[in-house]
C-alpha cells in the first residue's frame, strides 16, 4: 500500500477493519504536527513526547468510534489538545521552561549579526512566556489558529464550540497576549 496515495479516510476505514498497517501510515503522516502542537502547549520535550504517544494510543483505542463527520486530522488534534491540557493541569506546566515558538533553536542567518540574532531569540522567548501565562484555552486557540494555521471551522470542531465563539475567543486571547507584551514593546520604543 503506497502511503502517499491513500487518504486519511481510507486509512481509517482500513484500520477499523483491522489493518494495523493503516495506523502506521496515519502516525507517520501526523506525528510531527501532533508533537509540535503538544510541545508548544507544554513547553517540555519529554512531556510532549510522552503526551504525543498517549494521543496516538488514545486514537488507536477509539478509532472504532470515529464516524468521519470531521477530518481525521481534526479529530486527532482534538485528542491532542485534550491530552495536553490534562497534562498541563496535572503537572502545573504554566511555570515551566520557555520553548521557542517555532519549536526550534535560532536558525543561523548569515545576513543578520549577533545582536539581531539575540533580539529575535529574546522576542520569541517573551512571546512564549506570554503565551504560557494565558489561560490554557486561550493559548490553545492562538497556537492552533496563528501558528498551525488551522481553519476556523476545524477549530470549532476540535474545541466543540461554534465558529463565532472561536473567533471571539481568538480575539480575546490575542488581546490578552497583546497586554502581556505591551510593556516590552513600549520599553523597546523608548530605548531606540
Amino acid at each position: 500500500m503506497a502511503s502517499e496515495s491513500i487518504s486519511d479516510a481510507a486509512c481509517v476505514r482500513r484500520l477499523q477493519r483491522g489493518d494495523i498497517n493503516a495506523f502506521e501510515i496515519l502516525v507517520r503522516r501526523h506525528e510531527k504536527a501532533i508533537f509540535n502542537l503538544v510541545y508548544r502547549m507544554l513547553g517540555n520535550y519529554d512531556d510532549a513526547a510522552e503526551t504525543s504517544q498517549e494521543v496516538f494510543l488514545s486514537a488507536y483505542r477509539a478509532i472504532g468510534q470515529f464516524r468521519g463527520e470531521a477530518n481525521f486530522s481534526t479529530w486527532l488534534y482534538r485528542i491532542a489538545v485534550n491530552h495536553a491540557a490534562t497534562r498541563r493541569k496535572s503537572t502545573n506546566l504554566r511555570q515551566k521552561m520557555i520553548v521557542s515558538i517555532d519549536g526550534t533553536d535560532l536558525i543561523d542567518d548569515l545576513h543578520i549579526g549577533p545582536a539581531e540574532t539575540l533580539e529575535k531569540k529574546e522576542l520569541r522567548e517573551r512571546v512564549q512566556r506570554a503565551l504560557n501565562e494565558l489561560e490554557p484555552e486561550d493559548a490553545t486557540v492562538i497556537l492552533l489558529r496563528d501558528l498551525q494555521d488551522t481553519p476556523y471551522e476545524d477549530l470549532a470542531r476540535m474545541l466543540e464550540i461554534p465558529v463565532g465563539t472561536v473567533k471571539s475567543r481568538l480575539h480575546r486571547a490575542r488581546q490578552a497576549l497583546k497586554v502581556r507584551l505591551a510593556a516590552h514593546f513600549r520599553a523597546g520604543r523608548k530605548v531606540v
